[in-house]
């Protein structure tokens, strides 16, 4: 007899893993897009080289904002090949994470303009806070697949309370961050740099990635689950045949 409060989470007919990561794709892409829009070009009147002097501001947030909403992609493509089930409470959680990084070209924004004005701290708090809540958003899923295995491919659970457990590492240094932003709002935004780089360094190369599914934590470590997955053999020899 099947267990109806599977059944009543479970959404087969209505929505599908691939559905989900595609429509987050899209989201993403277009919040990755809208964070140039507040850089401004240097008009015909400017000089070139003095105009991009007078952005720099603008364009680093710019810069380090691309890159936390490009390891979110890459932490939510990696989540993503675990999953076989979607539930409620994961579409919903889903969601909020999206609307997370949808909202991150306003402090972005808001940052670029205020960080070497009178104003600097409380933008700079702003920003790191915003951040924070993104990679909350990880932690909270990751306990969401833990916490519901039949969600998960065979062998999957182990890793995904590891997963949860390092994904505090994101939530925990963003705040760190916002804290500095009271003593130097650029050494703020410099540190939210060097965390997104940290992610970034502790991950391996793509190629590398194709062989098995893959696991990876909001703080950006990796965990191949090929030696206990029985998944993993079979996705190595559709990566060959592909």
């Amino acid at each position: 007899m099947s267990d109806p409060v599977h059944e009543t989470e479970e959404m087969p007919e209505a929505i599908a893993p691939g559905r989900l990561a595609a429509f987050s794709d899209g989201v993403i892409a277009i919040a990755a897009t809208l964070l140039i829009l507040e850089v401004k070009p240097p008009t015909a009147e400017e000089e070139v080289w003095p105009a991009l002097r007078h952005e720099w501001p603008a364009l680093a947030v710019y810069a380090v904002s691309f890159l936390v909403i490009g390891i979110a992609w890459i932490h939510h493509h990696n989540m993503f090949h675990q999953v076989r089930r979607v539930d409620r409470g994961l579409l919903f959680l889903n969601l909020g994470m999206l609307a997370t990084l949808a909202y991150l070209p306003l402090p972005t924004a808001t940052l670029g303009n205020h960080l070497t004005g009178h104003d600097a701290v409380p933008a700079a708090v702003f920003y790191s806070a915003s951040v924070m809540v993104t990679a909350v958003w990880f932690t909270l899923l990751w306990n969401h697949l833990y916490a519901r295995p039949h969600l998960l491919h065979p062998g999957a659970r182990e890793f995904a309370r590891e997963a949860r457990r390092r994904s505090l590492v994101g939530p925990v240094s963003y705040l760190l961050a916002g804290l500095l932003a009271f003593v130097s709002p650029v050494g703020s935004l410099a540190l939210n740099a060097v965390i997104i780089l940290y992610f970034i360094a502790g991950r391996r190369s793509p190629a590398a990635r194709v062989q098995g599914p893959a696991l990876v934590s909001a703080s950006g470590s990796e965990e191949d689950t090929e030696a206990v997955s029985p998944r993993a053999g079979g996705g190595e020899r559709s990566a060959e045949r592909t």
